[in-house]
């Protein structure tokens, strides 16, 4: 199977695949819904992700007891607490892991057998649900889940001190790498001496949790690890502040108080190359992404003024800061979002109409960059930019108090999921009262079911020759055909004449920026027999996608997952029924890229390309 695309057909196959986002970007989304979860006590929200349900696994750290929306009591001062809710929002189990002290949850993913993988630290030793003990003051303390929530294991990485995880991924080995800060020397499951006070530190385990190998990383002074990701070549981004200057693994002098500190390994380790980016100030890198053109983008807050790195002058206090890096670590952009107050951004995301989100909190009332007025002390803060970090839109969400933000994450429906957790009652943008101290609490944005449009008159060409496709959709909207997820050029008209065979669609935008994309219509041919068609959506897609397929016969199909040089990435054996079959595959291990989908079934191969954008 040839699998060499050049970079100009790379962009156009990327280009057609945007199917309904390219106008979604002109204006904010309306809300849909917002949920709270907690119980009597502290319930603090760190990581959230949609799963190949649709739904979405949210979790963080508990100090409550049986209550409220919590199920099971407190193992000791805080433990892990990972809730599962459906599409709506509405809650389907929660889980609490946790040992006899401290134990903090930053980061959780779904794995690829659809279960979860979660990432923290621990203080507590053997007790509860951890089977191992302390190595130090705390340590990473990784838990593998089934799709139910049901441990599967547990694993402790940790020297004689301070070791705190922030990060982790599946990858695409079935392994996992885990990343966090450690104040340790020479010890108990790291092989390398410290540089400073903490240093970044790196830890690849394989698919059952045993380490294959460690790695630190840092300077003569402090350098604290916040995020990371797998690269497309196989190696990983690592990302934090450093304060220390020229020394150990850190190649640039420090601008300011803070800066950013980004740091490219290889496959086993290996340091590539370290890039520093800052002002006179306090600069803090939060979350980094690579980006589809091979590059990075690194986002934070700063309270530095035009110095060193940084172009364009604050708003106030601290506002948010993002930095647009080439493949090398090469400067491209840099981009200031705040108003008159502080602003402190904690996530962002490559979006798929190549632009970017930028989630976080802020204080600001209106004025600088900042278009809607607090709602209480600390709200929610998006603001969308394009792909040359120019802003289209911004939006606060909050209530009458304190309500702090830690995730954002595009959804398979072109909409955006919020999370962190609020002190709030009813008030502002808050639907439900709080349960306790503060809550779980998430944002769901898109577009409202109300504005889906119909698509009707499939026909069989063998008896017509070509088939009219005819949309119903009121004047005056926007709208495109599709064929097998892909734009159909110039089809614009309502009704579309199609001369092949194969499944259409056709998204209709409408005034508020929204769009909804029909069912299906399938064009059969050869006098009645319907061919075997297949498609993925989203395409684009973070990695949770459905596969339907259109099968003559009944049987066991294979379907497999090639990168664009040909490595296969991923398999599975389905069984389809005659007729419409439908799958879910989650692919959110892999990384950025075009993929092309194969399903086998008997001698028939069917194809087709697909995105992936994180």
């Amino acid at each position: 199977m040839k699998k060499n695309y050049s970079l100009k057909h790379a962009a156009l196959i990327l280009l057609q695949c945007l199917l309904s986002t390219a106008l979604l970007a002109q204006a904010p989304l309306p809300k849909q819904w917002d949920k709270r979860f907690g119980g009597s006590d502290l319930d603090n929200l760190y990581s959230l992700q949609q799963t190949m349900d649709g739904g979405y696994i949210l979790g963080g750290r508990s100090a409550s007891g049986i209550s409220g929306d919590k199920t099971e009591d407190s193992r000791g001062k805080h433990d892990y607490w990972v809730i599962k809710i459906d599409a709506n929002g509405i809650k389907q189990w929660d889980k609490r892991f946790g040992g006899d002290s401290y134990d903090a949850l930053y980061s959780l993913q779904q794995t690829t057998d659809g279960g979860y993988i979660l990432g923290g630290y621990s203080y507590s030793g053997i007790s509860g649900d951890k089977s191992q003990p302390s190595q130090g003051s705390s340590d990473y303390w990784i838990v593998k889940i089934d799709a139910s929530g049901v441990k599967q294991w547990d694993k402790r990485f940790g020297g004689s001190n301070d070791d705190k995880l922030y990060s982790l991924q599946q990858t695409t080995d079935g392994g996992y790498i885990l990343g966090g800060y450690s104040a340790s020397g020479i010890s108990g499951d790291k092989t390398q001496d410290n540089r400073g006070d903490d240093d970044y530190w790196v830890v690849k385990i394989d698919a059952n949790g045993e380490k294959q190998w460690d790695k630190r990383f840092g300077g003569s002074s402090d350098d604290y690890f916040s995020s990371l990701q797998q690269t497309t070549d196989g190696g990983y981004i690592l990302g934090g502040l450093s304060t220390s200057g020229i020394s150990g693994d850190k190649t640039q002098n420090s601008r300011g108080n803070r800066d950013y500190w980004t740091v490219k390994i290889d496959g086993n380790g290996i340091k590539q190359w370290d890039r520093r980016f800052g002002g006179s100030g306090s600069d803090w890198l939060n979350s980094l992404q690579q980006t589809t053109d091979g590059g990075y983008i690194l986002g934070g807050f700063s309270s530095s003024g035009i110095s060193g790195d940084k172009t364009e002058d604050r708003q106030g206090a601290t506002d948010y800061w993002a930095v647009k890096i080439a493949a090398n670590g090469i400067k491209q952009w840099d981009k200031r979002f705040g108003g008159d107050s502080y602003d402190a951004l904690y996530s962002l995301q490559q979006t798929t109409d190549g632009g970017y989100i930028l989630g976080g909190r802020s204080t600001s009332g209106i004025g600088g960059d900042k278009s809607e007025a607090s709602r209480g002390n600390w709200d929610l803060w998006i603001v969308k930019t394009d792909a040359d970090g120019i802003k289209q839109w911004d939006k606060r969400f909050g209530g009458s108090d304190d309500d702090f933000f830690y995730s954002v994450q595009q959804t398979s429906d072109a909409g955006y999921i919020l999370g962190g957790f609020s002190k709030s009652g009813i008030s502002g943008d808050k639907t439900e009262d709080n349960r306790g101290d503060f809550d779980y609490w998430i944002v769901k944005l898109g577009c409202p079911p109300s504005a889906k449009v119909a698509a009707k008159n499939g026909r069989d060409l063998c008896q017509t020759g070509s088939v009219k496709l005819v949309a119903d959709a009121s004047p005056g909207v926007k709208f495109q055909w599709l064929k097998e997820g892909y734009k159909i050029p110039g089809a614009t008209k309502r009704t579309y004449t199609a001369t092949d065979t194969g499944r259409y669609r056709v998204v209709v935008y409408t005034s508020r920026g929204c769009s909804q994309v029909s069912d299906v219509i399938t064009v059969i041919n050869s006098c009645g027999k319907i061919a075997n068609t297949l498609l993925i959506s989203p395409n684009p897609s973070y990695g949770i996608v459905t596969v339907t397929y259109n099968s003559n016969t009944a049987g066991n199909v294979q379907l497999h997952v090639y990168d664009k040089t040909g490595k296969l990435m991923f398999s599975k054996t389905e069984h389809a029924i005659k007729g419409s079959n439908n799958y879910q595959l989650n692919l959110s291990n892999l990384i950025n890229g075009i993929y092309n989908l194969q399903l086998k079934n008997g001698s028939e191969n069917n194809e087709v390309k697909f995105v992936i954008e994180k």
